[in-house]
């Protein structure tokens, strides 16, 4: 982790967390998120998909970015992504997906028998498609939903309703400088993404639409300083990001360690890891 991430601030599902990033790790993030009961969103938060060689319009920005992340310095060796589409993957079949994530699929299938992805685009058109199409993460990813940027913003009283002007006010400036990120009620404040691309409600017509959250977990996706409204460290703010490990399998175990501290912080643990085998 960053030194941008917190551990310091709690959340109890079913708290609104916004994952930013459909790629791998962003996935699981979400994945590990909605088996501990949070409402969880899942975002593409960038376009930064290299052109790949699939077909299927629903995976085209799904899985690795190809756009300076690991995959990029590690493993394509200056070929297109569309080059290496059908070749064989940097990691065994069984480490391209944690276990949580093979549960997962294991569950929606019954009893049919689940082929391991051996080449990239059968991990990506396959395996990472199948995760975002099980019952726990199915209408809540967005792979063609982007983030303009984010701010924080007062939370919502239960009388407001969504469209209330205090759901574009923001928190005055010398608080986010100061970094005192609550209010006199000591709540924290949200967090409000201004989105492009797909809307996430399909009954949201305004031209600038937006998407209000408890928590954002970015991963592994270029969000620069500039898209944010707000000074790091922030409470509830989260970078999952690549390590500089050659391995692909460390590489893809770092990102689910991310994800649990990250998840122990917001429970309020030492430890809470859901990858850990159960007993038997």
């Amino acid at each position: 982790m960053t030194d941008e991430s917190s551990f310091g601030a709690t959340l109890d599902p079913p708290g609104a967390i916004v994952v930013v990033g459909t790629t791998p790790i962003g996935i699981e993030a979400a994945l590990y998120g909605r088996c501990l009961g949070y409402d969880v969103t899942l975002i593409a938060g960038a376009d930064a998909w290299a052109n790949r060689g699939e077909t299927n319009p629903a995976t085209r920005r799904i899985g690795p970015t190809f756009q300076n992340d690991w995959f990029t310095r590690f493993w394509l060796n200056g070929q297109t992504i569309a080059e290496r589409y059908d070749d064989a993957m940097p990691m065994m079949p069984d480490r391209c997906l944690s276990p949580l994530a093979l549960s997962a699929i294991t569950a929606q299938r019954d009893d049919t028998e689940s082929t391991l992805p051996i080449t990239m685009r059968q991990w990506i058109e396959d395996a990472l498609l199948a995760v975002v199409e099980t019952d726990l993460l199915r209408g809540r990813v967005f792979p063609n939903t982007f983030v303009d940027s984010m701010k924080l913003v007062p939370v919502l009283d239960e009388e407001q309703q969504p469209n209330d002007s205090s759901r574009e006010r923001e928190l005055p400036d010398d608080a986010l400088e100061s970094g005192d990120q609550e209010d006199d009620d000591d709540i924290p404040p949200d967090f409000l993404l201004s989105l492009r691309g797909d809307p996430i409600d399909a009954d949201d017509e305004t031209d600038n639409p937006s998407l209000r959250c408890e928590c954002v977990i970015v991963a592994d996706v270029p969000i620069d300083a500039g898209q944010l409204g707000f000074a790091l460290p922030v409470d509830y703010f989260f970078r999952l990001e690549s390590s500089s490990c050659p391995d692909a399998a460390d590489e893809l175990r770092s990102g689910w360690q991310q994800i649990t501290r990250v998840f122990a912080g917001l429970a309020g643990r030492d430890e809470l890891d859901l990858y850990r085998p159960r007993r038997v």
